[in-house]
């Protein structure tokens, strides 16, 4: 206690306790060194001993070279020579568990019966315990202990029973980790856990894989599609023959779902381009006791470090291109591959199995630019007159006066059309394609996803920029689909709703022929959505009374339609 580093002695009674007479398990020390309640970025003791009894100790190194020269496979039930493997093993390094290697010869009468053992050993027993260590030396920003442990080691990994979704997992949850943003610690932590003749990736990825590069610049149209493609090929079933050899029996394989195996694969090739396109910017984020001082961070700190993931994600190609890919899919490598709504259903798929920052967040967030920016959405819809009996016994003159395209203009636009629809009419375009494929994230969407809609709505409603019946339409077309998931959350539901009230609000005075005879077209469907929110998904009379300042700011007779609704 009180020293830097530990001393000789100490690390040989721990040896000692652990290998000579076996007093406590290997495993144990692991994890009582790697458990949760330090933090190992401050304590250089644990991780000093951390790299001792996994990588340093002379009697653990003897086992960890026997397991080597003895090859181990994964697939155990496949190799006949695996039994002999565990009896030599177990020959050379016996185990104990009644404290019988503390003795000279063994106890009379014995303690307990001593039974064979046909299944495990120490290396067996330190793979669980392996992988919990494994996102504790991520946290503990030490990256030479984490890529020699896992060099070392990585045979280990060959008994793991589901190794792919753990790298899966390893990535998705400590993406934004500044140890793995280096092209050597990833490489090492998907060696370590993938086995290439069981996989399928991209020439690129087998090419890092190798060593042969640490680019991540390739990542272009052509890239993407070819992601998106895979995954839309397992949706669509069209499978081809297997490229690997020898692979085992599909109800062996550790992910026999095709749409999931592809998502899975995909995910762990773009996670692994997403560190290297982070890793120029985050050497200096490695923990530095000189310089870091004390692990105090403020929730500014948090929210700094929050808008940085966000910022290197705007950064990143991945959202822009296949938004262009989706929107303008002449642009794609193969325009006719695959059918636009199973492209778009992938891109939704792929949305939601990576972190929200990459790809969720900027699809959602593109709504603004769809709403501010597209001419087919910035023109109000036709006048549409309330009934008046007086009106209906001159119809026929009306008629005749009117505006011969006046009911038809509005309902002849391919906005709100079906996607498939628009697609099979020559009538595609930019807004009603991004509604598609923003319904087909929100369908698998979490919270955060459904906040960040939220945040989008709110800064349109408040920025003052929307000018059109149709800008509101096409915002309540955006929620409406969602509203069976919004009525569980209350406070993320009225938000919504009082944006797009205060929307309302805004737009009507813009409308030069908006009066208490007239409306348009766009405007009686918004009434409708409320009328609909009110009869299907009714959030309650406290919501509403909290909407009330929004009903009181709209035209007379708008506020009475809702104010009449509302009360019934």
């Amino acid at each position: 206690r009180g020293t830097a580093e530990p001393a000789s002695a100490t690390m040989q009674l721990l040896n000692d306790f652990m290998f000579r007479f076996q007093l406590v398990h290997h495993e144990h020390v692991v994890f009582a060194l790697t458990r949760g309640e330090h933090d190992l970025r401050t304590d250089r003791m644990r991780l000093l001993l951390t790299r001792y009894v996994l990588l340093e100790s002379p009697q653990f190194s003897e086992r960890l070279d026997e397991w080597h020269r003895l090859d181990f496979q994964g697939r155990y039930w496949a190799d006949f020579e695996h039994w002999k493997k565990q009896d030599a093993y177990l020959a050379r390094f016996p185990e104990f568990f009644e404290f019988e290697a503390a003795l000279e010869g063994p106890l009379e009468p014995a303690p307990a019966l001593s039974l064979p053992v046909y299944y495990e050993n120490g290396m067996v027993r330190l793979l669980p315990v392996l992988e919990f260590a494994l996102g504790r030396m991520i946290e503990a920003e030490d990256r030479g202990l984490l890529r020699d442990v896992l060099d070392r080691m990585g045979i280990l990994y060959r008994l793991h029973q589901v190794p792919l979704t753990t790298l899966m997992n390893t990535l998705f949850v400590y993406f934004n980790a500044p140890t793995l943003h280096d092209a050597a610690v990833v490489r090492s932590l998907n060696r370590a856990l993938l086995d290439m003749s069981q996989q399928s990736f991209s020439p690129e990825f087998e090419q890092f894989m190798r060593g042969d590069t640490d680019d991540c610049t390739h990542i272009d149209a052509r890239y993407v599609s070819r992601i998106i493609e895979r995954i839309a090929r397992a949706i669509m079933r069209h499978i081809a023959p297997p490229t690997k050899q020898n692979l085992p029996e599909i109800h062996y394989r550790e992910i026999p779902n095709p749409i999931l195996l592809a998502l899975t694969e995909c995910v762990v090739e773009l996670l692994t381009w997403w560190c290297l396109h982070c890793a120029p910017s985050s050497a200096a984020r490695l923990y530095d006791s000189a310089r870091n001082g004390p692990l105090v961070a403020s929730e500014t700190e948090f929210r700094a470090e929050e808008q940085q993931r966000r910022t290197w994600a705007a950064e990143w190609p991945l959202a822009q291109l296949l938004l262009e890919l989706i929107m303008e899919p002449e642009r794609r490598p193969e325009p006719g591959a695959y059918a636009g709504a199973t492209y778009i259903h992938s891109t939704g798929l792929l949305a939601n199995v990576l972190p929200d920052e990459l790809l969720a967040f900027p699809i959602v967030q593109h709504l603004s630019r769809i709403v501010l920016d597209e001419p087919v959405l910035k023109s109000n819809s036709g006048p549409k007159r309330y009934f008046s009996f007086v009106e209906f016994a001159r119809s026929s003159q009306l008629n005749a006066d009117a505006d011969p395209d006046a009911a038809t203009r509005f309902a002849a636009t391919s906005v709100f059309n079906s996607f498939e629809q628009n697609r099979n009419h020559n009538m595609a375009n930019r807004p009603n394609t991004f509604l598609t494929l923003l319904h087909s994230v929100l369908h698998y969407g979490g919270i955060a996803t459904f906040n960040t809609l939220s945040d989008t709505i709110h800064a349109l409603a408040t920025g003052g920029e929307l000018c059109s019946d149709i800008q509101l339409l096409y915002l309540c077309a955006t929620v409406g689909p969602i509203l069976y998931r919004l009525v569980d959350h209350e406070a993320l539901y009225v938000q919504i709703l009082g944006d797009l009230l205060s929307s309302l609000v805004q737009i009507c005075p813009r409308i030069s022929h908006l009066d208490a005879e007239c409306s348009t077209d766009a405007i009686e469907q918004v009434m409708d959505f409320f009328c609909f929110v009110k009869d299907q998904f009714d959030p309650g009379r406290s919501a509403w009374r909290r909407l009330a300042p929004h009903i009181a700011a709209l035209p007379v007779l708008l506020r009475y339609q809702l104010q009449c609704m509302v009360d019934q």
